[in-house]
């Protein structure tokens, strides 16, 4: 499975006043709710569910519990046996995926529209059915493990992203790693597996997106038909416990030497707000990043690897769409003989000098052009709306707030980006990283 991640493509922008996507939204009794994305340019639907449950509600001591399931969820029920669903979806020409996060967990399947039904049937059955055997379970541990393994134990910068994180959230489960620690992996059980579907894969605990060649009315009939007559399995309340981190009032860095590392990377990880906290804010400080750091065009890249020539690479970015605290990240790969220190001065001083003089009316401009032309290619697709739409839903933010982004985006002006990368430059919580 793979555990994917949206932010860059979430921030489009559009110069009508219409609404995004124009999604239509309507509820079961069950407590499902239901959002349908019509765009019939051709004859394929995706369906994605989105179940508002992560690895941020794994109890301390079952990290990795929230993926665990992800890939059991394939496993089959008593109706469709093992198999089933991905065959049907694949000898269709269909395609389909899941994914986890530290804040939900997410299905999908695209399959040409007059498969919609089987789909929509299939995934409502196993919503409520899936039967697993201890077999099974310790057959796709394994598999996890070796995950686990190619991702991060086998990958020094992986390993050093997961330290860093750890310590930048060290009370919060966002330092959890989402695959999971080993040693918990490995003592997970069938009953922590079973308790967890039973607490969160519920219909009033999930979103139902259908984006693509359907109709409103369809999407009614067949959510109402299969979906419908689901019960909520209990009566639990998903009470959150807002963990909070202190304040980081030293000055923390992780070190990892690895003999196979050939060339040292920098990196620099920031707690800051979320898109849920301020929209407006969010895609303020995310047009100043790209500015700073956002590619080859970036001042950063411009001045330290064409100019002054200390770094072969340098890019950061912002992570906003998340429940909690969202994070900034940077990254470098430093020339031979730089010093580290010499380094973030003048990645500090160069960042300070462009929020006085770099970031210009017409860089401004710029970049909100790029989100222009982003959001036509985003209207034309099947599966980036659904995509879009659920992530943002699964966070916190509205329907209604999508449907404005554009809006919110239209009325930030270049002093509100220099007054974000302000703040930003003022940050202090954050982890420094070195891999050599």
């Amino acid at each position: 499975m793979k555990l994917i991640f949206f932010f860059i493509i979430f921030f489009s922008f559009t110069s009508s006043k219409s609404k995004l996507f124009d999604a239509k939204q309507f509820k079961l009794e069950n407590g499902l709710q239901v959002i349908v994305i019509e765009n019939s340019r051709a004859p394929v639907v995706s369906q994605m569910i989105w179940y508002n449950v992560g690895s941020i509600d794994e109890k301390f001591g079952k990290s990795g519990l929230a993926h665990f399931l992800e890939h059991l969820m394939f496993k089959g029920t008593k109706k469709y046996p093992s198999g089933y669903y991905s065959k049907y979806i694949s000898k269709n020409g269909g395609t389909e995926n899941a994914f986890t996060s530290f804040d939900y967990t997410a299905y999908y399947q695209i399959v040409p529209t007059e498969h919609l039904e089987k789909i929509v049937e299939l995934e409502a059955d196993r919503m409520i059915n899936l039967t697993l055997t201890d077999e099974q379970v310790e057959t796709e541990k394994k598999v996890i493990l070796e995950e686990r393994y190619q991702r991060i134990d086998s990958k020094p910068s992986a390993i050093l992203d997961e330290s860093i994180r750890k310590s930048l959230f060290p009370n919060h489960t966002y330092g959890t790693p989402i695959i999971g620690w080993e040693h918990e992996i490995k003592a997970l059980t069938i009953d922590d597996v079973r308790k967890f579907y039973n607490d969160y894969y519920n219909p009033k605990n999930a979103i139902l997106i259908l984006s693509g060649d359907v109709s409103l009315k369809k999407a009614k009939e067949f959510s109402k038909k299969y979906f419908g007559k689901i019960k909520v399995k209990n009566q639990i309340n998903i009470n959150r416990i807002k963990l909070n981190d202190p304040v980081l009032r030293t000055n923390i860095r992780i070190n990892y030497d690895d003999e196979n590392v050939k060339q040292k990377i920098w990196k620099r990880s920031f707690k800051t707000s979320s898109y849920k906290e301020s929209i407006k804010n969010g895609i303020a400080l995310d047009l100043g990043l790209k500015i700073l750091t956002g590619g080859s065009t970036s001042i950063l890249y411009r001045e330290l690897v064409e100019k002054k020539k200390l770094v072969s690479s340098i890019g950061g970015y912002y992570q906003g769409m998340s429940r909690d605290k969202a994070t900034v990240n940077f990254y470098a790969i430093p020339n031979e003989n730089v010093e580290i220190s010499n380094l973030e001065k003048q990645i500090y001083e160069i960042m300070k000098k462009s929020v006085v003089n770099g970031i210009t009316e017409d860089r401004f401009t710029l970049q909100k052009k790029k989100y222009e032309y982003e959001s036509i290619y985003l209207r034309d697709s099947i599966f980036q709306p659904a995509q879009i739409v659920g992530e943002a839903l699964s966070v916190g933010i509205a329907l209604e707030e999508i449907e404005r982004w554009d809006e919110f985006l239209n009325e930030i002006t270049i002093d509100d980006v220099k007054n974000e990368l302000k703040k930003f430059i003022k940050n202090n919580n954050y982890v420094t990283g070195l891999l050599g």
